[in-house]
């Protein structure tokens, strides 16, 4: 496991930004190429505007964003061979890896603070 996969995807890290979400972070993703900026070459992070890249949190950053802007908390636990992400209490789905449960927790941790669209 590489240093990337600290970071949480794009489109979850592009859902937070618009969430509100304005902690410094490690890396950003840059927008164009929803990679992130330490993976593209300097000429094109450089000649983008810093305010459109999307900041890139670690998972625990994110985590404890919810935890303490919106007080939400999440736990991930094992049984029978199958990884539970349980939000706020709530069983999300089994996954098969740890990391598929934390991708699961922290997206509905996001669908929790989303406003509804009309």
């Amino acid at each position: 496991m590489t240093m990337k996969n600290e970071f949480i995807p794009y489109e979850q890290a592009l859902e937070l930004k618009w969430l509100g979400f304005k902690d410094d972070c490690l890396d950003k993703y840059h927008p164009k190429y929803k990679e992130l900026a330490s993976d593209i070459s300097t000429w094109s992070v450089r000649h983008f505007p810093e305010s459109l890249m999307i900041p890139a949190p670690l998972y625990q950053q994110a985590f404890r964003w919810f935890r303490e802007k919106h007080g939400l908390r999440h736990f991930i636990e094992f049984d029978d061979g199958h990884y539970n992400p349980v939000v706020q209490s709530s069983l999300v789905y089994y996954c098969d890896t740890y990391e598929e449960a934390e991708l699961a927790c922290l997206n509905k941790l996001i669908i929790l603070i989303t406003p509804v669209k009309l």
